[in-house]
């Protein structure tokens, strides 16, 4: 057993750390990866291409099918810094691919939107923004209706400023977050309001008669809506906005295929038989055996991918005693199932139980009686090797 713990701590030593990134290099004529081959898999990549100098961001977007218009898998964006000059974009892709598998990417460039793009962006969410508020208020002898809930209007108005701004970006990763409080209070106000009021409340001449006063004073307090909603869009409209100058789309490009891991096991194990602390009967002996992890690195937490089931045979017979010696059915060697975690690199724990056989009453491989069959508990210890098999082949 020391020599055994010796050569685990000599394998331990020996373990090398490397960066996850593989770097993949974009095509932007011919719309391929590394000069057309398969995209790394479960790995994280490091992507990069060629860009022109008034490009100022480079967006990624990973898909799973050519549907590009639900939600990517993965997004991440490159920004050219303010005195750079790079005619290159670099970023990271922190999403590993899975192995033969087709994925759909998107990459779209961006410039620095002009003072004439900016003043045309805002002048049409104004427009539209302005249009829905004339059409979603009803205004009668003495109140002013919404036709829909003031959060629903709140989320209609703030649809309208999202689908206006799909061509552009911000530089400083400041977004849209919606219409604020202020506006809906605003809009419960006036869904609140009574007209009766109006000549309190307004400015009024002596010739103007009750349905001209409640109709300006509903003007007014629509007129000072928009003025809020129009300044809100403003503040994010007047920003440093990147125009969508170019896009390009490579629909379903493979990954590489993926090899085949063989984990094999080979450690020592105790298994208990009987007794407790002051009269304990158990044996021990080398094992081999394969492992199951219950999850790839690359796609599931650390504890589930250093998790497996594992199941091989013992490769002597267990000594209980003089008389009791078990070896195992069909094999005629003990074999055993348990669950195992790779607690250091290379080295797995198992626990399990072992399936036995008493060696009385026969020795061959067919003297196979249930009545001589049993269960005990196992742990050990074991040396984990990984071998490779291609099984596409």
């Amino acid at each position: 057993m020391k020599k055994i713990y010796t050569f685990f701590l000599l394998f331990l030593c020996s373990y090398p750390l490397f960066a996850q990134y593989e770097t993949v290099v974009f095509n932007y004529d011919r719309t391929y990866f590394n000069e057309g081959q398969p995209l790394p898999a479960e790995s994280n990549l490091m992507l990069t291409g060629d860009v022109g100098s008034n490009i100022g961001m480079v967006e990624v977007a990973i898909y799973d099918s050519p549907d590009t218009n639900k939600d990517p898998l993965y997004k991440n964006a490159w920004k050219k810094g303010a005195s750079s000059s790079d005619s290159r974009f670099t970023l990271p892709v922190n999403y590993p691919l899975r192995g033969n598998e087709e994925y759909t990417l998107v990459l779209n460039y961006y410039e620095p939107a002009s003072a004439q793009q900016q003043r045309l962006l805002l002048s049409q969410l104004s427009s539209a923004l302005d249009s829905y508020i004339d059409q979603s208020f009803v205004v009668s002898k003495n109140s002013i209706e919404l036709r829909k809930h003031p959060k629903n209007m709140r989320s209609d108005m703030n649809a309208i400023v999202n689908q206006g701004l799909q061509l552009y970006k911000n530089q400083i990763n400041y977004e849209f977050q919606g219409f604020s409080d202020i506006v809906l209070n605003k809009l419960e106000q006036i869904n609140d309001l009574r007209l009766r009021k109006a000549r309190l409340n307004i400015l009024a001449r002596e010739e103007d008669d009750k349905r001209t006063l409640r109709l300006k004073y509903a003007q007014e307090q629509i007129e000072a809506l928009k003025v809020m909603v129009n300044q809100e869009v403003a503040q994010y409209a007047n920003t440093q906005l990147l125009a969508l100058t170019d896009s390009k789309k490579i629909t379903d490009y493979a990954t590489e295929k993926t090899r085949n891991i063989i984990a094999i096991n080979l450690g020592y194990g105790g298994v208990y038989y009987s007794g407790d602390f002051d009269n304990f009967v158990s044996a021990s002996a080398p094992y081999a055996g394969v492992s199951i992890p219950f999850g790839r690195a690359a796609f599931s937490s650390d504890f589930w991918s250093k998790s497996s089931i594992s199941a091989g045979v013992f490769l002597q017979n267990l000594e209980f005693g003089e008389d009791n010696v078990a070896t195992g059915p069909i094999v005629k060697r003990p074999v055993y199932v348990a669950l195992g975690y790779r607690a250091l690199p290379f080295v797995r724990i198992n626990a399990g139980a072992t399936v036995l056989q008493s060696d009385q009453g026969g020795n061959s491989i067919s003297d196979f009686n249930v009545d001589r069959v049993y269960v005990r508990p196992f742990i050990g210890l074991s040396l984990e090797l990984n071998f490779w098999a291609d099984l596409n082949r």
